[in-house]
């Protein structure tokens, strides 16, 4: 129970990131992306700084992504730098690779929650105008036995 109860709040904190609206700019979701949900045990959830997250009922484990269009162009640094903004403890490692054409940052981060370490996967990246954080996290202990879903997510998503 204990380890669900982290997730969720994991899932609230890893599935947003901050976004600074500028003067007359008007950030919104991302339209037509293209995913498909990740396979059981993991089921959708009303995340509401998410467009889209999914909770396993197996692990607590946690998938998400968040598009941000119109808004503020930060770095990837500090896309990947406010989602990791949570935890303490930290430690990243980090490298860049093209994602859906476009260069993107991909991170593991392990830290701590109120204590408990948790394990991070981000990838973080831009496309025509709009930022893109696709995450996968939870309880350190159970990161690595549904990673293969947030790969599999990865390999599926399309951004416009």
């Amino acid at each position: 129970m204990k380890n669900i109860f982290v997730c969720c709040i994991l899932s609230l904190l890893f599935v947003g990131c901050v976004s600074v609206n500028l003067p007359g700019r008007k950030s919104v979701p991302a339209k037509g992306v293209e995913f498909s949900s990740p396979a059981s045990p993991f089921k959708s959830i009303d995340a509401g700084n998410s467009d889209k997250a999914w909770l396993s009922s197996a692990t607590g484990n946690t998938i998400s992504f968040v598009s941000d269009c119109g808004g503020a162009d930060p770095s990837l640094q500090q896309m990947e730098t406010e989602s990791l903004a949570a935890l303490s403890n930290l430690d990243v490692k980090s490298d860049t690779l093209m994602f859906n054409g476009r260069e993107a940052r991909q991170s593991v981060a392990t830290g701590t929650v109120d204590g408990i370490p948790v394990q991070l996967a981000l990838l973080v990246f831009k496309k025509n105008n709009c930022n893109y954080t696709l995450s996968y996290g939870g309880v350190q202990k159970q990161f690595a036995a549904e990673q293969k879903h947030f790969e599999d997510f990865k390999a599926q998503f399309k951004a416009p």
